[in-house]
């Protein structure tokens, strides 16, 4: 079964350090809020480049592209400055 990616205009609450990769790319505990008024919890993929500039959205709005895995852990693969209208 494929995984099924989510794409979300949100607010990053707070980013916090997770881990470090084999290969030396960080990883980083993200808390957003969704439009809908959703509070996810999420980190960022294992050898993603989102790792390195999730920090620079601190209190602001982000395009975010995540996904669950069978266990229920949300892992975002991708984070963006939003498009504007």
């Amino acid at each position: 079964m494929a995984q099924k990616n989510i794409k979300v205009t949100a607010k990053v609450i707070g980013t916090s350090y997770k881990s470090t990769s084999y290969y030396g790319n960080p990883s980083y505990w993200v808390s957003f809020e969704t439009t809908d008024g959703e509070t996810v919890h999420a980190y960022t993929a294992t050898d993603a480049a989102c790792g390195y500039g999730c920090t620079n959205f601190n209190g602001k709005d982000c395009a975010i592209t995540y996904h669950y895995t069978r266990n229920g852990n949300a892992i975002i693969t991708d984070m963006s400055k939003p498009e504007t209208k």
